[in-house]
């Protein structure tokens, strides 16, 4: 079973307009993507989305690329083109299957109070009960939740993911104190730095909501300080109790059950999470199904998108049916992705985003990343009430101009 070829070529997603300004202003999720299609020799096609850069695969056996290739958009699709060669769903090839759903989230980056509830009722419509979303410090968390919950259904929860931006229990007691006060919030993922353990005790023993971190490293967004968040091994976190339950990233598949396992014989629930078309979606769903501890809501992100290659059965109850049918149980629309493949990408645009605060005093940064540092480093207290951001896309004057390129040297402080 030889793999004769791998194509890989890019995809232009468009983010659903009500997001989409929000999410085209971080540096971490865009909407350039990549299509991995693999044919064996036999005819048998696959398809992954992202990577398909490895050649070295072409001529070599798709069943040790199930094992071996690290390049993820090839492994996906292999998974898939195995599956259909020998007519069994991926889950046959990754382990047995111990569910026939998995539980399934929304997920977004940080949004305005009102945009929030909005995505909350949109979720809900589609299915979900849960929604992971990302609380920032240049947004009142309170106020968020306050909008969210008054429209959220009885059953529905969110997760919220601090990334670290409440930098240490002393501040973070305050505030996960305050928003656990409302049944809309069913857990905090990565409140403080995970290099924390001290804190991370401390907060278990105060807060009363389940707290989820990443597993064996760091969480913060932090890249100028490389030793900033190098957080803990797993053996520290499981023997410290720091944490209820895992966040996993949507890697190679022998790794993630190898951690599965880790997280089974300690009774730690945990979800996988990585942004990516409906491929993914699927790919995580056949994959968390043959793992006994994938008790909490992976995500994919992929009801972001306003097309994609292809669909997946829809979430009912919060759970994701593992689509059924040889591979990744999905056909991959090959008009759709033709026209995303040509579709032009998102324009590169200058963004000043500004930091608000209720007394009139105003931060203004020039990226992403430098406004994640100035919090992260202390330069500017976070999670005010009343705080909020404004964005301003280049309009060609020389006023924004000016302002911009005085925010590549340093935030500028007006008020």
């Amino acid at each position: 079973m030889k793999i004769k070829s791998i194509e890989s070529f890019p995809i232009n997603m468009t983010f659903l307009p009500e997001v989409s300004p929000h999410m085209l202003r971080a540096l971490t999720h865009g909407t350039a993507l990549a299509l991995c299609r693999v044919v064996l020799e036999d005819g048998a096609v696959g398809y992954g989305d992202s990577g398909g850069t490895d050649r070295s695969w072409v001529g070599r056996s798709a069943l040790e690329a199930l094992r071996h290739c690290r390049d993820s958009g090839i492994q996906m699709a292999c998974y898939d083109a195995v599956g259909r060669s020998l007519d069994v769903p991926a889950h046959v090839l990754m382990g047995r299957q111990a569910r026939a759903r998995v539980p399934f989230a929304y997920w977004t980056i940080d949004l305005p109070p009102d945009l929030f509830a909005q995505q909350v009722r949109h979720a809900a419509s589609l299915g979900y009960t849960v929604y992971k979303f990302k609380c920032r410090p240049w947004w009142d968390p309170v106020e968020q939740v306050e909008a969210a919950a008054r429209v959220a259904p009885p059953n529905f929860r969110a997760w919220l993911d601090f990334n670290g931006h409440l930098r240490e229990a002393r501040l973070a007691l305050p505030i996960l104190k305050a928003l656990s006060q409302y049944e809309f919030v069913g857990g905090f993922e990565s409140p403080i730095p995970q290099r924390d353990v001290e804190g991370y005790k401390i907060l278990r023993r105060k807060i009363d909501r389940p707290i989820a971190i990443h597993y064996g490293g760091g969480c913060c967004h932090v890249r100028s300080d490389p030793g900033y968040d190098p957080g803990v091994n797993a053996a520290v976190q499981i023997r410290e109790e720091l944490c209820d339950g895992f966040v996993l990233g949507g890697g190679d598949v022998d790794e993630l059950r190898q951690i599965a396992g880790v997280a089974h014989e300690f009774r730690k629930p945990f979800w996988i999470q990585t942004v990516g078309t409906a491929l993914r979606a699927a790919w995580i769903a056949h994959l968390a199904s043959t793992c006994q501890e994938a008790l909490l809501s992976s995500l994919a992100a992929h009801d972001l998108w306003v097309r994609d290659v292809t669909s997946v059965p829809r979430v009912t109850g919060g759970y994701l049916p593992v689509p059924e049918g040889p591979g990744l149980g999905v056909e991959v629309d090959e008009k759709a992705a033709a026209e995303l493949r040509t579709a032009p990408p998102e324009p590169d645009i200058k963004r000043i985003s500004t930091v608000v605060y209720p007394d009139g005093l105003r931060w203004h940064f020039a990226n992403e990343l430098q406004r994640h540092e100035a919090f992260y480093f202390g330069d500017l207290p976070g999670f005010i009430r009343g705080v909020r951001l404004e964005v301003r896309e280049d309009d060609g004057s020389r006023t924004f101009s000016e302002l911009h390129s005085r925010c590549e040297k340093a935030p500028v402080v007006e008020g």
